[in-house]
């Protein structure tokens, strides 16, 4: 039995952006600003959450506690 992807394939043309498509500084700085947001507002709820609440999302305590300790400009990880 072999397994076969679904996921199309990178091809040779995926690689390269036209200058048209590429957003610009402004449009990823903004980006970027707004992402940071989100994190930051994320880690300040997932800060304030109770016990229970962190139970009925499955998400451990000591998880929470990581998560919500680290800097905005990290990735969030898994909270299980």
């Amino acid at each position: 039995m072999s397994y076969q992807s679904r996921d199309r394939l990178l091809g040779a043309t995926d690689l390269y952006v036209s200058p048209a498509d590429k957003p610009s500084w402004r449009q990823r700085a903004a980006f970027t600003l707004e992402l940071w947001r989100q994190r930051r507002d994320m880690r300040r709820c997932l800060a304030q959450m109770d016990a229970r609440s962190l139970r009925d999302a499955g998400i451990s305590p000591a998880a929470a506690a990581y998560e919500s300790g680290k800097a905005f400009w990290q990735e969030m990880g898994p909270l299980r």
